[in-house]
């Protein structure tokens, strides 16, 4: 065989191995979208909380902020924490699923954030990577878009809002979508009647 074709042939081999490598390696995120996400099964975090989760006084004092917020998107999902475990075929990476959230703020009850401008939270639970299943925490639900909720939220190190554990989002009934923080403000926003 000439030279040429043996650098043809190992340059083929060469695109083929990246291409298996590149394609072993590929993110196997499976796009989930808002009405599958309720009829996954439900895979528990099991966590252990410095305050009693089922007292409203104890979670709210233990917050960096309290507010009434309506979600305007779910903008993706963080897998962070790796851990291998072993299966019935093989040793598998699993993480902890973060989903990400834009949210408005439509009432401040504890803590002073910007109102009726979206903001970035960040909820822990959410899809796991193969999308078979959402990782929660007991009692817990993954807050839904155009609903709005009652968020406890942790401010992290870099600025970030966290917002963690059972009964961290509570979903209020009754709000408007196209509700601001004014019309929270004056009491118009309570009922599913139009605000003004």
């Amino acid at each position: 065989m000439g030279k040429k074709k043996v650098r043809l042939l190992a340059s083929l081999l060469f695109i083929v191995s990246l291409s298996l490598i590149a394609s072993a390696c590929s993110n196997s995120k499976k796009d989930v979208n808002s009405e599958d996400k309720k009829n996954l099964k439900v895979i528990q975090m099991d966590g252990t909380f410095a305050v009693d989760v089922d007292d409203p006084n104890e979670t709210v004092g233990d917050a960096d902020y309290v507010f009434i917020g309506r979600v305007d998107e779910d903008v993706d999902t963080l897998y962070k924490d790796p851990v291998t475990i072993e299966t019935s075929d093989s040793a598998k990476e699993v993480s902890t699923p973060y989903t990400n959230y834009q949210v408005t703020v439509l009432q401040n009850i504890k803590g002073d954030l910007v109102t009726d401008t979206s903001i970035p939270i960040q909820k822990a639970g959410g899809i796991n990577e193969d999308g078979s299943s959402v990782v929660l925490y007991e009692d817990d639900t993954l807050p839904e878009e155009g609903k709005s909720y009652v968020f406890l939220a942790y401010a992290q190190d870099d600025g970030s809002l966290l917002v963690s554990g059972p009964n961290s989002n509570e979903y209020v009934e009754g709000i408007k979508q196209d509700v601001n923080s004014g019309q929270i403000g004056k009491g118009k926003a309570s009922l599913n009647e139009e605000a003004t």
